[in-house]
């Protein structure tokens, strides 16, 4: 290798090319030895176990819990259910706090967790070992962590016989070490997790969960899975009597009622959504493509650390064209905080609005405030909607309200579009419940209009967790 090529590899031939004056721009390189593969050594188990030190590993099961465990505790007993099984992103990240980077990538199963009933029975994250490292910044409340590798034998190498059973496993080898080196305290936390993990490893994914499920003592109870393809791989293990339950809205309708935990993090994440509703507003000007405004929302959003699911800008009922004058503009916005949502929508008028438009506005505003001052826990989301079309109506407009409750998703409750057979009880308000009650309105003609804000659930009614703003936006033209 001549003397460039470390270089080369840091800065690519070109920049060499490109003569000594380019070179001298460039960060100056550390001076080190040559490497040689014999300062690298891979820690047999005798020597790992010297970095045991469970005082660096505190903190990766120290987070806030986001699931509001009394609630799931009630729902469970509502379904006869012993345990609840997430194995999907947003339902792990909700029973463990966990959201883990990779799980991101659309492979599947990387990561579940477990949530028993028995409030004496160890909730527990099961996760690949190669994730593992990132509970350091990313932690979970659970105090068990299960952790799986694979079959010892190789791909393709287990057989239907070795599922029944605990097949071998590859250990958790996070144990190359570089030779005399001086450790940091991150690689000390790194080699603790090691010596914690290294012979505690699973065969796969289901074989983890078959020893929480063990461990738990419930091979003989009636789990709920929000993967139902997980059910039939407990009878391939040899878990014959865990009966399975679909529990893809059963966790929704857990979900429905917010801990303290997720209540602190929607607030945060409704504060960026409408700064950057309102920063779009603010950029809206006659004749500006309306695709445009979306990237003002966007890049806002993203400045204060949020993302963006989307902007919905209707003008004439569409979301397309430019913005025109004297016509009401819709915009319904939907921001996105640690994983929780922030949805809020304004009617906006650039120029000048007419006296329908206006009085429309005001007859939202009246309608929104009857609703929300009339919603206590137990009210039925069909009561609000009902009040909201009462009120429009005595004002001499057509209109409806359509509640939804908003957490890790837009539409955060039981949902069943494709069968109707399927469809769970009406909701109701719970103290808790976070929520929006839309009021669109879309008339061919006319135009459209819209109004939106975040709202929880308390003993004495539903107040409001975003300005509650609901004025006509008028902008000068």
């Amino acid at each position: 290798m001549n003397s460039h090529s470390r270089r080369d590899l840091l800065f690519g031939a070109s920049a060499l090319a490109a003569g000594a004056s380019l070179l001298n721009t460039v960060p100056a390189l550390a001076k080190d030895k040559s490497y040689d593969p014999s300062m690298t050594v891979s820690l047999p188990p005798e020597e790992l176990a010297k970095y045991a030190n469970p005082s660096l590993l505190e903190h990766i099961t120290a987070a806030n819990p986001l699931v509001y465990r009394e609630r799931a505790y009630e729902v469970m007993d509502k379904y006869g259910l012993d345990g609840l099984v997430a194995t999907t992103p947003k339902n792990v990240y909700y029973l463990s706090s966990h959201d883990n980077v990779f799980f991101h990538t659309g492979i599947e199963h990387m990561l579940m967790a477990f949530l028993p009933r028995n409030e004496n029975a160890e909730p527990t994250l099961i996760m690949w070992g190669p994730l593992l490292y990132h509970l350091d910044y990313r932690p979970t409340w659970m105090p068990h962590v299960e952790v799986y590798t694979a079959p010892a034998g190789g791909p393709g190498e287990i057989t239907a016989e070795d599922m029944l059973g605990i097949p071998e496993a590859m250990r958790y080898n996070r144990n190359l070490v570089r030779k005399d080196a001086d450790l940091s305290e991150r690689d000390l936390f790194q080699l603790a997790l090691a010596a914690e993990y290294y012979d505690k490893t699973s065969a796969s994914a289901v074989h983890a969960l078959k020893r929480t499920i063990i461990n738990a003592g419930l091979t003989n109870s009636r789990i709920g899975f929000d993967d139902p393809r997980v059910i039939p791989w407990m009878r391939d293990v040899g878990l014959l009597h865990v009966a399975g339950v679909d529990a893809n809205d059963i966790f929704r309708e857990v979900r429905m009622v917010k801990s303290n935990t997720e209540l602190e993090i929607i607030r945060q994440s409704c504060l960026m959504c409408e700064a950057s509703l309102d920063a779009a507003i603010e950029s809206l000007h006659v004749g500006q493509e309306i695709a445009e405004v979306e990237g003002q929302y966007r890049r806002k959003m993203g400045e204060l650390g949020g993302d963006t699911l989307w902007l919905i800008i209707n003008q004439d009922g569409l979301n397309s064209g430019r913005i025109k004058r004297d016509e009401v503009i819709k915009i319904d916005s939907v921001g996105r905080y640690q994983g929780y949502i922030g949805d809020i929508g304004r009617s906006i008028v650039v120029g000048n609005p007419t006296d329908e438009t206006a009085k429309r506005n005001e007859a939202n505003t009246k309608a929104l405030a009857e609703a929300y001052s009339q919603i206590r826990p137990g009210t039925k989301f069909s009561t609000a909607a009902k009040i909201v079309a009462d009120v429009m109506a005595q004002e001499g407009f057509n209109g409806y309200g359509s509640p939804h409750n908003v957490g890790l998703d837009h539409t955060d409750q039981p949902t069943a579009m494709g069968n109707p057979l399927l469809r769970a009880d009406e909701p109701v308000f719970s103290e808790n419940t976070v929520f929006t009650l839309d009021v669109p309105y879309l008339e061919v003609g006319y135009g459209s209009s819209h109004v939106e804000d975040m709202m929880v659930v308390t003993k004495s009614g539903a107040v409001p967790i975003s300005t509650a703003d609901t004025s006509l936006r008028v902008l000068p033209a």
